[in-house]
């Protein structure tokens, strides 16, 4: 200790100018940690925002970049695409199906077997694809109610936990339809196990006001870890369900003055970062446009 602060009398000449100077600098780093970690909307559309946020410490593989768009169902519109209503009459990947569609932003739409035939009940402009409701998927996309429900109208776009909310596949009440399993329920449970399997990830999420999410991962994560991501995330996560996963999972946001892409680089079991990528064929999408 210097011979000056050792032989000070306790309560004498406190270095007011030091704990000052400690004391700016830790309110400085508090308020650039605000600042990092408030996401930064850009509004692309009326009712449609984009930001990016950064996964660490969850990200297991490549960037840990995450692209996020946030809807408000009173102004945006999500529709479900399938190939089977193409020109081409076939699967495509992420680029061509925003070209297709013309949407401000597309991405991937739940899981599908070989025969690109899909996991679950999809329901696209009224029609039932896929009549069959996966007993295992506890999670669906939903937008355009046919009626209103109860003395409220419904809200245009929602996401249901169907260990809670029921539909029904002969009859499903909405006329976009995209089942897959849940990730975190309304309790804010996370409703997947812990793994290693590592993947670019597909999540579409309400948030505690009614706006849907939709993340993209640019990186390799687990579930459970993006899981853990969101809920961390200052966006007010209630709810999310995932789409799938891997080199499928794809993003293409599109606007005169605007555009985003995040192609899957990061599938289980691979560890080849020169995977399809934008070449990845998908033979359903979501894709968002504004009123």
């Amino acid at each position: 200790m210097p011979e000056n602060e050792r032989n000070a009398e306790p309560g004498r000449h406190v270095p007011v100018a030091r704990i000052s100077a400690v004391a700016a600098l830790l309110v400085v780093g508090w308020l650039l940690l605000q600042g990092r970690d408030e996401p930064h909307w850009r509004t692309i559309a009326p009712g449609v925002e984009f930001t990016t946020l950064r996964g660490e410490p969850w990200c297991r593989a490549g960037s840990s970049e995450v692209g996020v768009l946030r809807l408000d169902p009173s102004h945006a519109v999500v529709r479900v695409a399938q190939y089977g209503s193409t020109a081409a009459n076939r699967p495509l990947n992420i680029v061509e199906w925003q070209q297709e569609t013309g949407a401000i932003a597309v991405f991937n739409a739940g899981q599908f077997y070989p025969d690109w035939s899909y996991m679950g009940l999809l329901v696209s402009g009224g029609h039932t694809l896929s009549k069959t409701l996966h007993p295992g998927f506890k999670g669906a996309l939903v937008a355009g109610p046919a009626a209103k429900r109860g003395r409220e109208p419904a809200r245009a776009i929602r996401v249901l936990d169907l260990a809670h909310d029921s539909i029904d596949a002969k009859n499903p009440g909405w006329r976009e339809v995209a089942q897959s399993f849940m990730v975190i329920d309304r309790d804010g449970g996370v409703r997947v196990r812990s793994s290693d399997k590592v993947a670019n990830r597909t999540i579409v999420a309400e948030d505690k006001r009614g706006r849907v999410l939709v993340f993209t991962s640019e990186g390799g994560y687990t579930l459970r870890d993006f899981a853990e991501f969101m809920k961390h995330a200052p966006l007010g996560v209630a709810q999310a369900m995932a789409m799938d996963g891997g080199w499928e999972a794809e993003m293409c946001v599109r606007t005169r003055d605007f555009r985003y892409a995040s192609f899957g680089r990061w599938e289980a079991g691979h560890e080849d970062t020169d995977a399809p990528g934008a070449r990845a064929l998908l033979p359903v999408v979501i894709a968002v446009e504004s009123k």
